[in-house]
């Protein structure tokens, strides 16, 4: 593999549009909350996750077992599986608000629409991950091609005819509004959000031995897949920063807004529902590419005697069965938060929240790991060295450590009229969930351990 092809496999397991609408409300100021991100948790992830993944190939388990045993090794093969459960419902949300324009805007901001359609899209693409890797996979190729990357470009064009069309933009593009208004550290709560969009970077790392020349290499592709991802994020931001005011904006549905103001200038609104249905792709085929990986590592820790035997079936096709179903429950649980909710957008902000909190402590264990390794076991031959290592490892444990501070303080958006019991609320989420696999460790028994692939 050439380095512009590891970029590009890089840029597709980071990129999604999920946090697209509510960056729009900075307008040009996005810019730099996006850039903050990629220089002080995205490059180090990707060049630690490199080193590692070309010294000790298994992902992250294998890593944090080497530097820091098993407990901590299942913890972060945990968090990794767990925050994609509370992943599902808020990518699926934001496939129900684009959706919702084919039939009747407002059910975008429907609490029944948005569960009804998070329990049937989950259950659709575990209808097709019960069939294999095989089946998914080309899916979620497709749905990338076709709902991200065609439809970002689109909307860069369009914003820029309408620009220069000498229509207003709905924000403003002076120079002097490229730095975000300092609104408290409420409003920082965007920036550790956008952790989470650049999440993923260790996953296409365990393929840098299959590079042609890793050492020179990959770093180029990694600088390619930061500049793809930041400017992916950037233009559809700013896209739609430009046609939606604030005050109309939907989390969920931005995009699709966006579209449908550019599109009604030259008369072709009736083409907005296409690019719904291409987001919706999108979506689907990112829940089944995370649906797959995690549940399928997961499964191999399991069998490892660390899951009971009914969360290590499989069916005919090798799809964790257990796992799966398991996700099902807490996926549906969490789908009836949108029935009670009084406004989708809250729980749309919760379920960023929870995600975000649940897999930033996997990456601080993934960097810890790293500078541990690095300090006792020098002598190792690494197939990619990342460059500064000490100084790369210290920057992402001093960024993931502000981030996770920072999540539990509500946003301004949510306008939180009680901020210690959604902190309360939140943080007992949390670190009920974090708890578990230092139960289940506890708890294990010789008989838990299965014989695998």
């Amino acid at each position: 593999m050439n380095w512009p092809a590891m970029g590009l496999l890089s840029a597709s397991a980071v990129i999604n549009l999920t946090n697209v609408a509510a960056m729009s409300e900075y307008g040009l100021g996005s810019v730099v909350l996006y850039l903050i991100p990629a220089l002080v948790f995205l490059l180090p992830a990707a060049f630690i996750a490199a080193e590692l993944g070309s010294t000790w190939p298994g992902g992250v388990f294998t890593w944090v077992h080497e530097a820091l045993g098993e407990k901590w090794a299942f913890c972060a093969a945990w968090q990794q599986w767990a925050q994609n459960i509370i992943f599902y419902p808020l990518l699926l949300s934001f496939a129900a608000g684009n959706l919702a324009y084919l039939v009747s805007p407002g059910l975008a901001r429907s609490g029944p629409f948005n569960g009804a359609f998070v329990m049937a899209g989950f259950g659709l693409c575990a209808a097709v991950a019960l069939h294999g890797v095989g089946h998914a996979s080309r899916f979620s190729v497709w749905g990338v091609v076709l709902g991200i990357v065609i439809p970002t470009v689109l909307l860069t064009v369009l914003a820029v005819a309408y620009l220069l069309g000498g229509h207003a933009s709905a924000t403003p593009l002076a120079a002097s509004h490229f730095l975000p208004p300092w609104s408290g550290i409420g409003g920082l709560v965007l920036v550790v959000g956008n952790f989470l969009a650049y999440g993923g970077v260790e996953v296409s790392a365990v393929h840098v031995r299959e590079m042609k020349d890793a050492r020179h290499g990959y770093p180029k592709a990694m600088v390619l897949m930061a500049f793809l991802a930041t400017l992916m994020f950037v233009f559809s931001t700013l896209g739609v920063a430009v046609a939606v005011q604030t005050q109309q904006l939907d989390l969920s549905a931005g995009l699709i807004q966006a579209f449908e103001t550019y599109l009604n200038v030259y008369g072709l609104k009736w083409v907005a529902p296409v690019f719904a249905v291409l987001f919706l792709l999108a979506t689907l085929g990112t829940v089944l590419t995370w649906m797959l990986g995690p549940n399928h590592s997961l499964l191999l820790v399991g069998r490892k005697g660390l899951l009971p035997p009914l969360f290590q079936r499989t069916n005919s096709h090798g799809t964790p069965t257990g796992l799966l179903a398991t996700q099902g429950v807490v996926v549906t649980l969490l789908a009836l938060a949108f029935f009670v909710a009084k406004d989708v957008n809250q729980v749309y902000w919760a379920l960023a929240a929870m995600t975000t909190q649940l897999y930033i402590p996997m990456y601080g264990l993934l960097f810890v790991s790293a500078l541990k390794l690095r300090r006792t076991r020098p002598d190792i031959p690494r197939g990619y060295r990342a460059p500064a290592l000490p100084l790369l490892a210290c920057v992402g444990i001093v960024s993931c450590a502000l981030a996770f501070i920072v999540g539990f303080v509500p946003p301004k958006q949510l306008h939180v009229e009680q901020p210690l019991a959604y902190v309360a609320r939140l943080g007992g989420l949390v670190f009920t969930l974090a708890a578990v696999p230092f139960v289940l460790y506890a708890r294990r028994k010789p008989g838990w351990r299965q014989p695998g692939p």
